[in-house]
């Protein structure tokens, strides 16, 4: 079968699927079993597939036309313009998630010296994207799934500024201080649940649910917070910015701004630290 025959069929098969974005998905999925860049499918249409390449194609199409999302299957995904793995022990990156780490390295060029945290790392892309945009601080990371931050650390290699360790949220900092906080925490209401896409239903539950609330973790770190950051950036969902302002006020922290995605939804809240 030529590289365009295949491309065709497998279009066809995600489609009847119901599997959205049916032909980049076949595009990404022919092209890592080729080995080679999307666009590249287009250059040399007729050649022809290896068999072994045939046979990944098929399962890895098997796995999508299920709901299973292209990241895990690939075991990979892009954020801020580098590639990480990932797995079904983390949070599959979005590119909502690269406002919060514009946001933050926007935050460190005019934040004092001081160290940084990412808490609830999960695959490790924002605090490794961090650490690589502010390689004179020392950047950590935590998490309180050890399989999460196995995938993290082999996402840093070569990263030197930057130390992963387990915790619950603030739980053994390593510092008694931050120049900076950051946090994508899970924000989705526990009620929302079971209303989420299919491909959104393969990811981790502890990774989506946000309690009652939606709010109920990132309520508990800005509470512990108050008093060891001279910053925080948090992303939020839905309707949330409002109250996630009404918190940090609560806590002391002046609310600096919020940020707002493509769709004009509120997506990132700052706070900072009077005086």
């Amino acid at each position: 079968m030529t590289r365009i025959g295949l491309l065709r069929r497998t279009i066809d098969r995600l489609a009847r699927a119901s599997v959205e974005s049916s032909r980049s998905t076949a595009q990404w999925l022919v092209a890592e079993a080729l080995g080679i860049p999307p666009l590249s499918l287009y250059v040399e249409p007729q050649l022809p597939v290896p068999p072994h390449c045939l046979h990944r194609v098929e399962a890895w199409t098997d796995r999508c036309a299920q709901g299973e999302p292209l990241a895990y299957v690939l075991e990979s995904a892009e954020f801020a313009g580098r590639r990480f793995r990932v797995t079904p022990a983390t949070l599959i990156p979005r590119p909502e998630t690269e406002l919060l780490f514009e946001a933050a390295a926007d935050l460190l060029e005019i934040l004092p010296p001081g160290p940084v945290l990412d808490v609830g790392t999960g695959s490790g892309v924002l605090a490794i994207s961090l650490a690589c945009r502010a390689a004179d601080r020392r950047v950590y990371a935590c998490d309180v799934d050890p399989s999460a931050l196995a995938v993290a650390e082999e996402n840093a290699r070569g990263v030197p500024n930057l130390r992963f360790y387990q915790a619950d949220l603030l739980e053994g900092a390593p510092e008694p201080a931050f120049a900076l906080i950051v946090a994508n925490l899970p924000y989705i209401p526990t009620g929302c649940l079971p209303r989420l896409p299919r491909t959104v239903q393969f990811e981790p539950r502890k990774a989506l649910d946000g309690g009652p609330d939606g709010l109920q973790l990132i309520r508990s770190l800005i509470d512990q917070a108050a008093g060891r950051t001279r910053a925080i950036a948090l992303e939020v969902g839905d309707g949330q910015a409002e109250k996630v302002v009404e918190l940090l006020e609560r806590a002391g922290l002046f609310a600096s701004r919020s940020l707002k995605d493509l769709t004009g939804m509120a997506r990132v809240v700052i706070g900072e630290a009077r005086g």
